[in-house]
């Protein structure tokens, strides 16, 4: 044993450093020895856990488990198909630590879909460490809470999958947990960079495990790859009646809880079950990709972008989601432009997950006034009934639309849109008309198409964002309050329709030539200048003359000054600002 404390890593008894000293038995050197050639023998004699009701204790693998494990050990590149709830994540602690003890200068990386998933699964590596004998384990360098370091060489850390993860580093061995659950563009960016460098070494290992979650993405089509051995790669699948305890009525109660059968079958059964109906197919997402442009003005740190410049021949429209600003959900400004339906643009967006409510209203009302004081369509969900009250009666913002899914009794409602089944199934039955049947959106910002192709409809029939970090829908609703503008309900209060087409929607519009306007006319907009600044509708008056100039050219075209703003705003409409 140690001599004393400070042959312990910060005085812990449980980490050994390079200075301490061990006699060992003949006993513990017969372990030592089975121990290293043999993974199960280290695992059910020296991996202990904590059992909420027992305690410490030496782990209890399951057969399916130690089939899973001689696999993970005997695969270079080995896909685990798992149910939810068979201690997968034990597994991978196991070979992690297991190799980290009895291999030097290995580089070990555990890459999860959560940043709070790594540091579990690093958390319980860390204790599985300590718990193991001090005469067994290598000694500690260092011992972080997202790294490990030891004496002989290897080191163990953590990181969540992003296109610079790994990047540029030496990799022995990767393990990449909950691969399914990744988003489709943050997975390929991580692929591309990392897979290189692995599969360039002969003795490299990558370990992938990972509930079923629908068919496109990369998890699927490695495993799909292994089964069919097209790829090289070990593959096991561990399902939920090998867990023993688990009977049929398990089953039926777990059915239960989870809401369906088929949510059941890919959460426990493993099995591939599509990802719902999609907003958009494949096929229209590449091709609606190729429209995709850069913006001509982005402002804000690029939360503001600007696709074409408003002009006076425009019919704007504004779809409005609202989050609360705490970097869960983002609130979303869509502003479209309708002057030919069969080529609807998307001209600008504004998207912030950070800004509150209150600064967001006046966020809304500057760039609203940018585009003319458009009809708007705000979600009123929650805060955004905030933001819709205050930009109604405080801005005196009379474009407010007011929109049910029972257009008789939408002269009782609320303005604003309230998010709920029916309104929502409206939207998104609206909103793939225009996309899917007659090809008449233009999405310019290729964060919003990537959002649209990730709508998926649930098996309960709800529509949100298919599972996964960082999956939203706040581009995709928004887009959708804009285009349900079209609802017969509600377009003819706003524009004269000229022509309706054989479904008896929309197919021309005219503006009334009234409570419309266009702040910024020709000539004050150089769209191939991408220096141009717009960010408020509001400007300052300036001593130098040639600026004075060009202010007063502006008032011509219906911008207010601040100074006129700020005294009017509290208490006159807007038609009296200057601004019809």
């Amino acid at each position: 044993m140690p001599a004393n404390k400070r042959d312990f890593y910060l005085g812990n008894p449980n980490l050994p450093t390079e200075n301490s000293k061990f006699e060992w038995t003949p006993k513990m050197l017969a372990d030592l020895k089975k121990a290293k050639q043999n993974l199960l023998y280290f695992a059910e004699n020296f991996f202990f856990i904590v059992n909420l009701d027992r305690g410490r204790e030496k782990i209890a693998l399951h057969s399916c488990q130690k089939r899973s494990l001689r696999k993970m050990r005997d695969n270079r590149f080995f896909i685990l198909l798992a149910s939810r709830q068979i201690g997968k994540t034990t597994m991978m602690t196991i070979y992690t630590l297991w190799h980290a003890c009895f291999n030097s200068d290995q580089r070990m990386l555990i890459v999860a879909n959560k940043e709070g998933t790594a540091k579990e699964i690093f958390s319980r590596i860390r204790m599985a460490y300590e718990e193991l004998p001090n005469w067994i384990k290598p000694g500690v360098s260092e011992y972080g809470k997202e790294s490990l370091k030891f004496t002989n060489g290897t080191t163990i850390g953590i990181s969540t999958t992003t296109g610079t993860a790994a990047r540029g580093q030496s990799i022995n061995v990767l393990v990449l947990d909950e691969l399914a659950f990744i988003e489709p563009h943050l997975v390929d960016q991580f692929w591309k960079s990392v897979f290189p460098v692995i599969s360039s070494s002969k003795k490299s290992k990558i370990f992938i495990a990972s509930t079923a979650n629908g068919t496109d993405n990369l998890f699927y089509k490695i495993w799909n790859g292994a089964i069919e051995e097209k790829n090289g790669w070990g593959f096991d699948k561990i399902l939920w009646d090998e867990i023993p305890g688990r009977d049929e009525k398990w089953r039926d109660e777990t059915m239960r809880t989870i809401g369906s059968e088929e949510a059941f079958n890919q959460e426990f059964g493993c099995e591939f079950v599509s990802s719902g109906e999609m907003a958009i197919n494949e096929e229209l997402f590449e091709s609606l990709k190729i429209n995709c442009m850069k913006a001509k003005m982005s402002m804000e740190e690029g939360k503001y972008k600007i696709f074409k410049a408003p002009d006076d021949f425009g019919l704007y429209v504004a779809g409005v989601d609202i989050a609360e600003g705490i970097n869960q959900n983002a609130s979303v400004i869509q502003i479209l432009d309708l002057r030919d339906l069969s080529n609807i643009e998307q001209v600008a967006v504004y998207w912030d997950d950070e800004i509150n409510p209150f600064n967001f209203t006046q966020k809304l009302h500057e760039i609203l006034l940018q585009w003319g004081s458009p009809p708007a369509l705000i979600e009123r969900n929650n805060c955004g009934a905030q933001v819709v009250e205050q930009l109604y009666y405080n801005f005196r913002y009379g474009n407010v639309v007011t929109y049910s899914a029972n257009a008789g009794k939408q002269k009782n409602n609320k303005v604003g849109v309230l998010a709920h089944t029916n309104t929502k199934y409206r939207m998104v039955t609206n909103m793939r008309y225009y996309m899917n049947e007659l090809r008449s959106v233009n999405i310019r910002d290729i964060e919003t198409l990537t959002e649209i192709k990730n709508f998926v409809k649930y098996p309960n029939g709800k529509w949100a964002a298919r599972p996964g970090v960082n999956m939203l829908d706040d581009r995709v609703m928004s887009l959708g309050w804009a285009l349900i503008i079209l609802d017969n309900d509600v377009v003819q209060k706003y524009f004269e329709v000229l022509r309706y087409d054989d479904n008896n929607r929309p197919a021309e519009l005219k503006r009334y030539d009234y409570d419309y306007h266009t702040p910024l006319g020709k000539g004050l907009w150089d769209e191939d200048n991408e220096e141009n600044n717009l960010d408020t509708v509001i400007f300052t008056e300036k001593t130098d003359e040639e600026n004075n100039s060009e202010l007063t050219l502006m008032k011509t075209k219906g911008w207010v000054a601040a100074s006129d703003y700020q005294t009017q705003r509290s208490y006159a409409p807007i038609s009296d600002l200057g601004l019809h």
